[in-house]
């Protein structure tokens, strides 16, 4: 891992990778689980390299053909770390709602 691979320190997890995530999956607010790949929690990814969304989330990326100020707004992206974004997903894993593309 390079020296520059930023950290986030997590109140349950201590000084961990960072992950990205729509304000959604953050509050529960929406459900479903989207990410541009199907991650595996047992491999470390580079800086910026995991994200994921909800399903309201991807309505409007639908919407809008590609993240953009609207969808952006609309997700309000949250720094959290990546032991975090592995327990998000697999919460959401057990449900109908769960995809990755």
């Amino acid at each position: 891992m390079s020296e520059n691979h930023k950290k986030v320190e997590c109140s349950n997890h201590g000084l961990r990778n960072n992950a990205f995530v729509c304000q959604h999956l953050v509050t529960s607010e929406f459900t479903g689980f989207w990410e541009s790949f199907d991650s595996d929690p047992t491999k470390i990814y580079s800086n910026d390299e995991l994200n994921a969304w909800c399903d309201e989330c991807d309505k409007i990326l639908l919407e809008q053909g590609e993240w953009n100020d609207i969808s952006e707004a609309f997700a309000g992206i949250k720094l959290i770390c990546d032991v975090c974004f592995f327990e998000m997903k697999e919460l959401n894993s057990g449900s109908s709602n769960y995809n990755s593309k």
